[in-house]
């Protein structure tokens, strides 16, 4: 199989090589040789040690290019590799460990087309063309591997010499041996050299910054304020970790929801500028362990990792985040922010660890970087003074800021939430904001603008080149490839949205429950543009809102879809609309059975939960002719369930099945069949598709 790929190669190339030199564009040729020839080369693997507090994985093996690559535990729904690698191909041996063989596999992003150059036993060989954020499930293991693959360092510095503070040597003295003690004087040894290297880079002006060179080791330390005219290079296998102990902490603010106080652990000087963070090491917040820590005040504490607030020209390359039990990456009122090559890696099962929140800050740029965390890994916010985040005991300096000018690109998402969002907060404005090149590898919504929070306008906002691989579980009551809604969350008013582009889309799975478009009154969504918005399924763009499966829209208008806009589908009389239902059983204190005829999504009807069969029917008031049911499933669905009808329903044996299925998808599953005659329509549900009840939106009938 590799080698039929390589001869394919070959041959497409060197025919194109030999049409240009016919057509006489003899130079285009030869730089079109040189630079394939430097692309086929084989890559070369820079491979790190890993810091000696992690475990190896006991799931995997991994080697790049015949280099063995360390595999790190990771959090239980997936493991990690973190290494570089220059430009060239790079061959995959990955092996699964405690199994026979593989049996299945699936590499993520999907739309790189990476499939198996072969499958020995226990191995999986495949090449990607050169480095990739990859995510690779092997025989629906639960432990995935992520395989975040660098470029290669270009402009790492000398560890000695003028202008390098290496923290290692004197004055400082650091020690590199891994220890959880002497937090404070380590801590303060590092700040002296980031003062220093300020210090070095204010002196000689013109954009000069001081070097702080932190070797490989593992250093446990406790809050770093970042200065004007810093570098602080982390070399390959450097990490910073978190002690884990409250104690070592200043509390900057409080987080409301959580009940437990909140750092900044490594953030920026009010007023600063010039300050970068590059290198390939890690910065592990070890958020978990702080987040339980109750010794000191009762609650225990949650840490934003690294907090460029109030800052210009900040740049970070290359680092690796690590479990944050906080948003991990918050920008605050800055500007001019540059983010390469991260890596956030945070706990599936850990709340408010978002990737990513670029919060009141303007001219942003995300690139090529893997968000996992279980809330948001990719956001944009802005908030009231008065916000608990931005008002805590160190409150945010100057006045409110709108988010303006925003780029997110080539980037990766996992996580139980929003891939992609604009929101909550939108307490100024937020424009000019994109997202392109993204990949919602799994997430209850794939992509989104939760305006929830706030009177400010959205505006200009670009969805371009996404790609949805997995919508599963759900976020509140959505569970969906994309939505657009507006919330009065906490009395602060509603704002407009308008002007939103969603172009050169591919949606692999469209969720288990449908896409909105909700605004308000007085808070419309207007001005939207659907391009190129490829469903499942589907090898022609979507022509309606229907058909991208917007089955939820209020207040709205002037909607374009291209290449091909086709009238929405006529409304057809919902024959259930408002009629009595009746429920085998409730999943609460209410009888939920009439919400599934009300009209309204966001009401729904669920049964007992854990309890087979289960079923509900609707009342049509007389015999009527029918021959459609449409069932809004939310995330508790059918798996094996029957449409039945009858003109009495007191006994079971007089109900007559006029469809059946095993089958069941979830989501919105519209069912016909041969037209017939009833008052009485059900479904009945025979096995449960989760560990819930049998639970839907509406319920809806149409005859002929």
């Amino acid at each position: 199989m590799a080698k039929m790929k390589k001869w394919s190669y070959a041959l497409s190339v060197i025919t194109l090589v030999v049409s240009l030199w016919m057509s006489g564009t003899n130079v285009q040729a030869e730089a079109f040789v040189e630079r394939v020839a430097a692309e086929s080369v084989p890559a070369t693997i820079y491979k790190y040690a890993p810091s000696e507090r992690y475990a190896a994985s006991a799931n995997y093996t991994l080697k790049a290019n015949g280099v063995e690559i360390p595999v790190v535990k990771g959090f239980g729904d997936y493991d990690y590799a973190h290494f570089s690698l220059s430009k060239g191909p790079v061959t995959y041996e990955l092996t699964i460990l405690n199994t026979d063989k593989v049996y299945e596999y699936s590499i993520s992003p999907k739309k790189l087309g990476i499939t198996a150059d072969k499958i020995v036993g226990t191995t999986l060989t495949f090449t990607a063309p050169s480095d990739e954020y990859l995510i690779v499930m092997m025989n629906s293991r639960a432990t995935r591997l992520v395989i975040a693959a660098d470029p290669a360092e270009t402009d790492v510095p000398a560890k000695e010499g003028q202008g390098i503070f290496n923290i290692t040597e004197a004055p400082y003295d650091v020690d590199t041996n891994g220890q959880n003690t002497g937090v404070a004087e380590r801590t303060a040894a590092i700040q002296q050299a980031i003062d220093d290297a300020g210090a070095y880079g204010t002196d000689k002006g013109g954009g000069v910054q001081g070097i702080v060179y932190v070797p490989a080791g593992t250093y446990y330390i406790g809050n770093l304020t970042l200065k004007s005219n810093t570098a602080l290079y982390m070399e390959p296998g450097a990490t910073f970790v978190g002690t884990g102990k409250t104690a070592d902490y200043a509390e900057h603010w409080f987080k409301d929801s959580m009940g437990r106080p909140a750092t900044w652990w490594i953030s920026t000087a009010f007023h600063s500028t010039n300050i970068r963070i590059y290198g390939r090491g890690t910065i592990d917040g070890n958020g978990q362990a702080l987040h339980d820590d109750k010794s000191t005040n009762g609650t225990g504490m949650i840490n934003n990792l690294v907090v460029p607030i109030a800052t210009s020209h900040f740049s970070m390359d290359g680092i690796l985040i690590r479990e944050s039990s906080a948003w991990a990456v918050v920008p605050v009122r800055s500007n001019d922010l540059r983010f390469t090559n991260l890596k956030m890696l945070n706990s599936l099962n850990m709340g408010e660890n978002d990737g990513i929140d670029v919060t009141e800050s303007q001219n942003v740029v995300v690139r090529h970087s893997i968000g996992i965390s279980l809330d948001d890994p990719y956001s944009t916010k802005a908030w009231a003074e008065d916000t608990d985040i931005a008002s805590g005991k160190v409150p945010w300096p100057g006045q409110p800021e709108p988010v303006e000018n925003v780029l997110i690109e080539d980037a990766v998402a996992w996580t139980k939430c929003y891939g992609f969002k604009i929101g909550q907060g939108v307490l100024q404005d937020q424009r000019n904001i994109t997202f392109r090149d993204g990949v919602v590898y799994k997430a209850a919504v794939g992509f989104a603008i939760h305006h929830k929070y706030g009177t400010g306008t959205v505006q200009n906002v670009k969805f371009e080149r996404m790609d949805v691989e997995d919508i599963s579980g759900k976020n509140e009551d959505n569970s969906a490839w994309m939505t657009m809604f507006t919330v009065n969350g906490g009395n602060l008013g509603v704002g407009p949205v308008s002007g939103v582009t969603v172009k050169d889309i591919t949606v692999r799975d469209a969720g288990e429950s449908f896409a909105k478009i909700n605004g308000q009154d007085g808070a419309m969504i207007t001005g939207l543009l659907f391009e190129n918005v490829y469903m499942p399924g589907s090898s022609t763009p979507a022509a309606t809102l229907q058909e991208m499966n917007f089955l939820s829209k209020d207040y709205y208008s002037d909607v374009t879809i291209l290449p091909v806009q086709h009238e929405e589908p006529l409304p057809r009389t919902n024959l259930a609309l408002g009629r009595p239902a009746v429920g085998s059983s409730n999943d609460g204190t209410v009888d939920t059975a009439p919400y599934a005829t009300d009209g309204d999504m966001s009401t729904r009807f669920g049964t007992k939960r854990g309890v087979d069969p289960g079923w509900i029917y609707v009342d049509l008031g007389e015999r009527k002719p029918i021959n459609e049911v449409r069932l809004y499933w939310e995330a508790a669905y059918g798996k094996s369930y029957k449409i039945q009808v009858t003109d009495d329903p007191s006994s079971e044996a007089n109900w007559r099945d006029v469809y059946t299925t095993t089958e069941g998808k979830g989501g919105l599953e519209t069912i016909t069949f041969e037209e017939t005659n009833s008052r009485y329509v059900r479904m009945y549900g025979v096995e449960r598709a989760t560990q819930y009840g049998y639970s839907i939106w509406e319920f809806e009938i149409y005859g002929p």
